[in-house]
């Protein structure tokens, strides 16, 4: 049959309606198989194993697995809204934020963020449903969600949610921490909307120059709110007298407290007395963010045969004298495990040499030994400290962390390194006046450790893994030793030199000398500044002595790394070695 014939045309047909017949069941069969899902695996039927997959999951991937079914939905949307970084998304839910410009402030122009509808059709149903997966959240008045510094969320927004939802005083009914940050005294009254029942932890910072009766109004607001919490830490300038009573009262009200952090100089004999009696508290430091002026009613803490019964870590403020007395007064110290103990003014070493037998006494489990000898009244210590005013302490044999600070460096020799190794033979951290309050020109070549000390640490001090020290390296310009000398520090990742100086002419010296002394090319070297030095970093000389301290870094982290590949190919040859040697047996 050809082309040409009559009956082609037909046939054509026929074959094409049957080829498209078929075409249509094979596409409709294709179809139909590929809507049967697979059976899922028996493993992630298992909410456990799903939970571990979703806490390690983008919030993409949790937000696409929150649509495969119910329960996939609801364990996802568990994890991802479980920690949050903000209160927008969640605001967001009842009504689209928007812009609202506010008068000019100090020369500054302001957006205020609030609810585009007032809330007239705000959905507190699937609100709620959401809100109730959160525990913790991160509030900050100056929300990067809604832009810039000068983009604030409006109060009134809050206030207006927390008024209208339906559901009780809490936005986040199941909340157990909350870390905020406000700049805005109007704003510190939305706090308790995100204070729950449930909270454990709690994290407050605020501004310089908050005013006092904001704070007073907000504990006042908070009592008998957080009848659970466990950690509390508060970051402020504001003098406590003026809350003092508001934070008492609700410091009575948070009878499982067992962490408290305090700004400086809030150890008042009322904050302190409310706090001996919570059965429960471990802790009480002090919070080192503010420079407050020294205020003699914040620094009266007794300790009485009947108050903290549970306390294990102890900041006491005060002048040496008044420290004193405070360990023996106190029998019950015994307990104390960490110390960090702050003088005001300059002590003498005899001084000193009381307060640390007096400690050893007192305190003879220690773990962890603070020691600030800082001037706070213009006037800075005339003579240095010698090691031999801190002896006493090591018949405590379980410190694993010691840090002093003082005016001037402190005086050490091998010996000392030696008695040190013997009574302090789990030492890990060791901080020795890095950053001396002082202004003297000659002080490292004065009172600076001689950089060869630390070869000397690196063979008798085996555990450290910090080591901060006020180092005198002007005369350290050559270096000639081994790279890979018998004794080096092993397990040592920070070496901080606080405001050591180095000149340019020793950076390559000492860069090698410590590559030569440190094992890990994780190890890394430390420009540490402690409250209590006068100088900042912005300090143009303090920039500059950094940038050569990064240039010796950068030096020795070349060595260690060289090393570190030395010692993998040894080891390899090593190995291939003795296998070679096997297969001749």
């Amino acid at each position: 049959m050809t082309a040409e014939d009559p009956a082609y045309e037909e046939v054509v047909a026929d074959v094409d309606a049957e080829s498209d017949e078929a075409a249509e069941q094979l596409l409709d069969e294709t179809a139909e198989s590929a809507f049967v899902p697979p059976p899922v695996p028996r493993a992630l039927r298992i909410p456990e194993v799903l939970l571990d997959i979703f806490s390690v999951s983008t919030d993409s991937t949790r937000a696409a697995a929150a649509r495969v079914c119910r329960s996939w939905s609801t364990l996802a949307l568990d994890v991802l809204w479980r920690d949050m970084q903000s209160p927008i998304p969640l605001l967001q839910i009842l009504s689209p934020l928007q812009p609202k410009q506010t008068p000019e402030q100090d020369g500054e122009t302001y957006k205020d963020w609030d609810f585009e509808n007032g809330l007239v059709d705000a959905d507190w149903t699937r609100f709620h449903y959401y809100a109730t997966r959160i525990r913790t959240l991160v509030y900050h008045i100056n929300d990067a969600a809604i832009g810039s510094k000068n983009n604030c969320l409006s109060p009134r927004a809050l206030e207006r949610a927390a008024l209208l939802y339906p559901y009780g005083r809490c936005l986040v009914p199941n909340i157990q921490e909350l870390r905020c940050h406000v700049t805005w005294d109007e704003a510190v009254q939305t706090i308790p909307a995100f204070v729950g029942p449930k909270l454990k932890a709690l994290t407050m910072s605020f501004c310089t120059g908050m005013p006092g009766r904001c704070l007073k109004g907000l504990f006042q607001a908070l009592v008998s709110r957080t009848p659970l919490l466990d950690h509390f830490h508060l970051s402020t300038d504001c003098p406590v007298v003026e809350f003092e009573v508001a934070l008492a009262k609700w410091f009575e009200s948070t009878p499982l407290l067992t962490e408290a952090e305090l700004p400086r100089y809030y150890q008042t004999e009322m904050i302190v007395g409310t706090l001996g009696k919570l059965e429960n508290l471990r802790s009480l430091a002090t919070v080192w963010d503010n420079h407050l002026p020294y205020d003699e009613h914040g620094v009266c803490f007794q300790l009485s045969d009947d108050t903290f019964p549970c306390l294990t870590n102890l900041d006491i403020e005060g002048h040496l004298d008044y420290a004193l007395a405070t360990l023996q007064a106190s029998p019950q110290l015994i307990r104390i495990k960490c110390i960090c103990l702050t003088s005001y003014r300059a002590p003498t070493s005899e001084e000193v040499l009381n307060l640390t037998t007096a400690l050893a006494s007192a305190c003879p489990v220690l773990d962890v030994v603070w020691l600030n000898f800082v001037s706070e009244d213009g006037a800075t210590a005339t003579e240095p400290l010698a090691f031999e005013v801190f002896r006493p302490l090591l018949e405590c044999h379980g410190v694993t962390e010691f840090v002093v600070g003082h005016d001037l460096p402190l005086l050490l020799e091998a010996s000392d390194v030696d008695e040190m190794a013997e009574g302090w033979p789990e030492l890990k951290v060791l901080l020795l006046t890095r950053d001396p309050n002082h202004t003297s020109n000659t002080l490292a070549f004065d009172y600076g450790l001689d950089v060869s000390i630390l070869a000397h640490m690196a063979h008798k001090l085996r555990n450290l893994t910090n080591l901060g020290l006020f180092l005198d390296v002007e005369q350290f310009t050559d270096f000639e030793g081994n790279l890979d000398p018998p004794h080096q520090f092993e397990k040592l990742i920070v070496l901080d030199v606080g405001c050591s100086p180095i000149p340019v002419h020793a950076v390559s010296a000492v860069g090698l000398y410590l590559g030569s002394l440190i094992v890990s090319p994780e190890a890394w070297i430390q420009c540490s500044m402690e409250p209590w030095y006068r100088g900042t970093r912005g300090d143009p000389k303090f920039t500059e002595n950094w940038g050569r301290w990064y240039s010796t870094y950068t030096l020795m982290n070349m060595v260690t790394r060289s090393k570190a590949i030395t010692a993998k190919t040894t080891g390899m040859l090593r190995q291939r070695h003795e296998i070679h040697s096997l297969k001749k047996r």
